[in-house]
């Protein structure tokens, strides 16, 4: 059962990965980038990490590596490891406001980003990063509302 579970993770974190893909795809000619893959790292790197996940990180890393970019195999398993990592160590540290949230938030999308920065650093990409912080953390956010909302329990 447990191994379904671990697949049934693989396969939510590549379709989530091929979604951003596509929207990349829509949105080639724009710099704001609408991040869904991010946003699922970093909701289960802070609120539900388990060693469990670890797979899905890894093989949609191995995933991403092997269809869509010249990396060495694995370069993106490590990035999305080590941002997984990161985001629940720091979370799990600092309280829970929200100021303190979209910081984490702001460093996972420099990890997520980093080539951004270390290809062409400069101030527009950095620009480029603090808005796309900006528009997925406020989707992440509405996201987050939204799966906390308990339909049932409402009444009218």
């Amino acid at each position: 059962m447990n191994l379904v579970k671990n697949f049934g993770y693989v396969f939510l974190f590549i379709s989530v990965l091929i979604l951003e893909l596509l929207l990349g795809i829509l949105t080639e000619f724009t710099d704001f980038k609408v991040l869904p893959f991010l946003m699922l790292l970093f909701f289960i790197s802070s609120k539900r990490f388990s060693n469990s996940f670890v797979y899905a990180y890894f093989f949609s890393g191995i995933y991403y590596d092997l269809f869509y970019t010249s990396n060495y195999f694995g370069t993106t398993s490590a990035k999305y490891i080590t941002l997984g990592i990161i985001v629940n160590y720091i979370y799990s540290k600092l309280d829970s406001s929200l100021y303190s949230e979209y910081l984490t938030f702001l460093l996972a999308v420099f990890i997520y980003n980093y080539e951004i920065i270390i290809y062409s650093p400069s101030l527009n990409s950095i620009f480029i990063i603090l808005s796309i912080s900006i528009i997925n953390y406020f989707l992440f956010k509405l996201i987050n509302i939204t799966l906390k909302r308990d339909v049932f329990k409402k009444t009218i």
